[in-house]
């Protein structure tokens, strides 16, 4: 699906965005200033905090947010969007204590940092979903000029119990998950998370605020529930407008409702009056790239469970327009990692898997470094009709770019590539085509395709057959799948066409009587491919490391392209499998994901 372009006014180059970090020793959180980059658009006395939702929403909407902040940036609104102690980029992780109130609490440090950067006198809090319901709690303890609530959850109450519907309908579908932990949507909520959650109504808050927006829920435009609440102690407007849905899509398949950000920024702006900042002496310059914080392992069996980690912004390709982070710690003396996009998800990776996948890793010596290819992320392209692929052309050109800025010695250094899902297609390419370097190893995690045509998408590439597959395969263990079939409640048609496609794949070279389907040519086109370019990676000395969720196509694709040399390398000590149990693709569940770090 291409990006909606349509409505879009402005040119990414027209923003100037600036990482850093900032807030507390050991605390410190991920920011970016948005500012207008013409010199001649007035910056205004008023500056935008974004304040992002969680968990997979905070995955799927982070794009859209960017777009948030680059429209208000135009209209000469100074902005800052930021990741949540423990979420994102920032320091921290969910196991941390006191959760609700780091996260109040990192608003109010991206407030206090905002103005001392660029000397705002007004301030707007901007929240969208669960940022919008910890902005109205900030907005409730400390003066604001603006408010803008943007799909609120309204209840705590009514969100936690969202998160146990969720959980249980994955149980439905994992009889053997026991888990009595809150989680859900790649996000583990702890029992005093859950509890400091369920206590907030924003209905009973009165938000210190001189004017309030409120955008409802998509689904909910006439619930004027908290309208009517905050109506009598401030002056607040309800605006029922439309794109809430589509920025919470997964991430390849977000909508950004260009019409309605406009229509927020415009409101902001007769708000203020457009009154002008002045002079205005920020040196982005300044501000710090790079950031050092006490990390502890989440596996006590590593050798150093406690020690500080250093992370630092990371800016390559021929304009520095790609972005990256390292993590290391000083006895960083192993191989570099490089850590490619899984799917659309920025660098971040589904449920904080790369984040935490690389602080762990640098704990044990290596140098990790968590790029975003172009157009994902924070690597912005000035074409953003061509933003948000998930596989995309000279990926391993991107690659070699990010790893020459590593330093003029790059081709004596020593390289492990890695990634999940498309991450895994990045790093496969790489170790094949940039044989010039060392690499001493490719880990490739819950591969999904080894080759992607233009035009392809992931609806209608071979893995989902693959998939199709695999679940009647393992529906076939089910008691209760034989009485859905024998009562005529499964879809005998798609069934018969998993089986038949099941058996195209497996012989389709020797049944030459049957029409293959293009599906089926590709298979059976890439299947010499393989191997040959597997046998290529070895010979470079390149070792071969699968990781793959047990109930993934992964393996199944592997072994159905290239078993004969796949069998030949693992007895070569070339190459190996590692089966994660209990785990989806992404590894959204808490123990699973642990054991796939491990």
């Amino acid at each position: 699906m291409m990006p909606d372009t349509s409505n879009i006014s402005y040119t990414p180059a027209d923003v100037k965005r600036t990482a850093f970090y900032f807030g507390d020793k050991d605390k410190s959180l991920l920011g970016w200033l948005h500012l207008p980059k013409n010199n001649s658009t007035s910056l205004l006395n008023t500056g935008v905090v974004i304040c992002p939702p969680l968990a997979v929403e905070y995955m799927n909407s982070y794009r859209a947010l960017r777009y948030v902040a680059d429209y208000f940036a135009l209209s000469g609104f100074p902005v800052l969007r930021f990741d949540y102690h423990g979420t994102g980029d920032s320091c921290g992780a969910e196991e941390n204590d006191n959760r609700v109130e780091s996260w109040l609490t990192s608003i109010q440090q991206a407030r206090e940092e905002l103005s001392k950067l660029t000397g705002c006198t007004q301030q707007a809090l901007f929240g969208f979903r669960m940022g919008a319901t910890l902005a109205a709690v900030a907005a409730s303890r400390q003066k604001t000029d603006f408010l803008i609530s943007w799909a609120a959850h309204n209840s705590g109450k009514k969100y936690i119990r969202e998160i146990k519907l969720l959980q249980m309908t994955g149980k439905q579908q994992d009889k053997n998950d026991t888990e009595t932990i809150l989680e859900a949507g790649g996000m583990r909520y702890w029992p005093q998370t859950e509890a400091d959650i369920s206590n907030i109504d924003i209905t009973k808050l009165k938000p210190k605020a001189k004017e309030i927006l409120i955008l409802p829920v998509e689904e909910q435009i006439s619930d004027k529930k908290l309208f009517k609440a905050w109506e009598k102690d401030t002056s607040v407007e309800f605006k029922p407008m439309p794109g809430s849905t589509g920025m919470l899509f997964d991430p390849h398949l977000t909508v950004i409702p260009h019409q309605t950000i406009k229509e927020t920024v415009n409101w902001l702006k007769q708000k203020t009056q457009a009154q002008a900042i002045g002079s205005n002496q920020l040196n982005t310059s300044e501000l710090s790239k790079n950031v050092k914080f006490n990390y502890k392992s989440i596996f006590s069996d590593h050798t150093n469970t406690n020690c500080t980690v250093s992370e630092s912004l990371f800016y390559f390709g021929k304009n520095r327009e790609r972005f990256g982070i390292i993590s290391e710690t000083i006895n960083s003396s192993l191989p570099t990692i490089i850590i490619s996009n899984s799917g659309a998800n920025h660098r971040v990776g589904p449920s904080r898997f790369y984040v935490t996948l690389a602080r762990e890793l640098s704990l044990l010596g290596f140098r990790c470094l968590r790029l975003d290819v172009p157009g994902i992320g924070d690597s912005i392209l000035n074409a953003p009709e061509n933003e948000n692929d998930e596989y995309i052309n000279a990926s391993s050109n991107e690659i070699l770019d990010a790893i020459r800025k590593l330093g003029p010695d790059y081709q004596q250094q020593h390289y492990i590539f890695t990634g999940l899902c498309s991450g895994s297609y990045f790093s496969f390419h790489a170790a094949l085509e940039l044989q010039n370097l060392q690499i001493d190893e490719c880990i490739l995690i819950n591969p999904l395709t080894f080759y992607w045509e233009h035009g392809m998408s992931t609806e209608d590439s071979p893995t989902r057959h693959f998939g199709v597959w695999n679940w009647y395969k393992r529906a076939l263990t089910k008691p209760q799948s034989w009485l859905k079939l024998f009562s005529g409640k499964s879809d005998i048609k798609q069934l018969s066409a998993a089986v038949l496609n099941r058996v195209k794949i497996k012989l389709g070279p020797r049944l030459d009587s049957l029409k293959l389907n293009t599906t089926v040519k590709d298979i059976d086109r890439h299947r010499k491919q393989l191997s040959t370019d597997l046998l290529k990676i070895s010979s470079n000395n390149t070792f071969i490391q699968f990781v793959i969720s047990r109930s993934d196509p992964g393996y199944d694709i592997l072994m159905t392209n290239a078993a004969r040399t796949v069998k030949q390398l693992q007895k070569l000590n070339k190459l190996n499998i590692q089966f994660i149990e209990n785990a989806d693709h992404t590894f959204s569940k808490y123990k699973p994901r642990n054991n796939a770090l491990n």
